[in-house]
């Protein structure tokens, strides 16, 4: 760079940076030997806090940001070197190994990069790659870390848009590969990417659910992607997060969460796993798969049923052990089975329509399933005690009485019966906690002749009983 551009400082104390002149734009990074953990700080000792954490650190800093990081000190570390880098003297994203830090550029265009990890140390090992942008911005692309004396490749897919810098902070051995990348163009509903990423969606418009289609590149060996799925403010929407396994072929998700959630702003989709290309499109809930009589999937589906109430069952199709949550109208089934043709559950469906119509049904699996409609009129009948498995759906034929559930003592999870009448109206709930078939919770509930009884789990195969006096 022509001027001093390394130095050395310990613990808790302050070095003074002397940037170029005249002055244009470079990265600053902080390394340090091992895996500590430091607080790097910008004005002296007691400054502002930059960075608090394991290993290495670096950021981009234009004219307009030397002033305010012209004093750095680092407290954690015994020694801690402090270096700048000229962009325009490092190297590019290409075919680039390494070991430890490096500082590279993207000069622009789209590109699909591989990046792997190779650690054979003893103790713990991190790696980490980061992306600076002109604004300030930092974003970790990739970080990996391991325990104990084990040999590891960590493997990554990341999509470049554009000029950009690219830190390797810290890492025992690794390699970036870049490729050309061949997407179809991004819209507002529509978007394609390649490895690892973030996308937003705005909401649609009003506050019913919607759905997201998810279209991944088979692998010739079995993998899957992860979906995390938040609102503006980082919470989790449902499930926080989903598997969809490449072979499975094109999924979908049900997205809805409460107005207030959807005011903090936008959909955010992070994409993780992903070793190959991957197609994201928002549609209105409207767009569901319509469930008459029966429908057989894989993976995972949104079906909207119109019909009139009835009891929705669950059947696994799978050759392999298969998980499968179905969820419809805060009603919900979770079941894991490993044989073909396996009773998973019921659960009533088509009652009282709510402000948005009639309630989606979700189904998140990881093996094909079938959903079977079944008339009320066909739902097993009892009129006495009754001993069963998992969610279920029967009718009581005896006399009035009150009703009680108890539930055995190996379940995870309690037990809740609703009564309901023909129009799937609660007309009350009892419930249980594990316990040698003891009722532990939740008071009888009255029960009347030709009443049905929903039973759900919290846990899938939750054992119960029923009984009435």
């Amino acid at each position: 760079m022509g001027e001093p551009a390394e130095w050395t400082g310990r613990d808790g104390r302050t070095v003074e940076v002397d940037y170029p002149s005249p002055a244009r734009t470079v990265v600053l990074t902080v390394t340090v030997d091992g895996l500590s953990a430091i607080t790097v700080r910008a004005g002296g000792a007691d400054g502002t806090e930059l960075y608090r954490g394991k290993g290495a650190w670096s950021v981009l800093v234009p004219p307009a940001r030397q002033e305010e990081l012209r004093r750095i000190t680092v407290h954690g570390v015994h020694r801690w070197q402090l270096r700048l880098h000229d962009p325009a003297e490092v190297g590019s994203v290409g075919s680039v190994t390494g070991d430890g830090p490096r500082v590279l550029v993207h000069p622009g265009g789209t590109a699909v990069v591989d990046v792997t990890h190779y650690s054979s140390a003893e103790d713990i090992q991190l790696f980490r790659l980061v992306r600076h942008t002109a604004a300030g911005g930092r974003e970790v692309l990739a970080t990996g870390e391991r325990f104990g004396r084990l040999y590891r490749s960590n493997d990554w897919t990341l999509l470049l848009e554009g000029p950009q810098v690219l830190v390797v902070e810290q890492g025992e051995s690794w390699s970036l590969t870049g490729r050309p990348a061949d997407l179809p163009p991004s819209t507002e509903t529509v978007r394609y990417g390649i490895g690892d990423r973030r996308e937003v969606f705005e909401w649609p418009d009003g506050t019913r659910p919607a759905l997201l289609e998810v279209g991944t590149a088979e692998e010739p060996e079995w993998g899957s992607v992860r979906l995390e799925l938040t609102d503006h403010g980082g919470r989790g929407l449902d499930h926080g997060y989903v598997y969809v396994s490449t072979r499975d072929g094109v999924q979908r998700l049900l997205l809805q969460t409460e107005p207030a959630r959807r005011a903090l702003g936008p959909l955010r989709v992070d994409v993780s796993g992903a070793r190959g290309s991957w197609r994201l499109e928002l549609l209105p809930i409207e767009e569901a798969r319509e469930l008459a009589d029966r429908a057989d999937g894989v993976g995972n589906d949104v079906l909207a049923y119109t019909g009139p109430p009835a009891v929705l069952r669950v059947w696994t199709l799978a050759e392999r052990s298969l998980y499968v949550t179905i969820e419809s109208g805060g009603r919900r089934i979770r079941a894991s089975r490993s044989r073909p043709g396996e009773w998973c559950g019921a659960v009533p469906i088509g009652g009282p329509a709510g402000p948005h119509g009639p309630a989606p049904i979700g189904v998140d699996g990881s093996g094909r399933w079938r959903l079977e409609v079944v008339p009320l009129a066909v739902v097993p009948a009892f009129a006495r005690k009754l001993t069963g498995l998992g969610c279920e759906v029967v009718r009581w034929t005896g006399a009035p009485g009150r009703l009680t559930v108890a539930t055995g003592r190996r379940n995870r999870g309690g037990v809740t019966a609703t009564v309901l009448d023909e129009r799937l109206k609660p007309l009350g709930s009892t419930g249980a906690r594990p316990g040698l078939f003891r009722s532990l919770g939740g008071e009888p509930v009255a029960l009347r002749p030709g009443d049905l009884v929903a039973v759900s789990c919290d846990f899938g195969e939750a054992s119960w009983r029923l009984t009435v006096r």
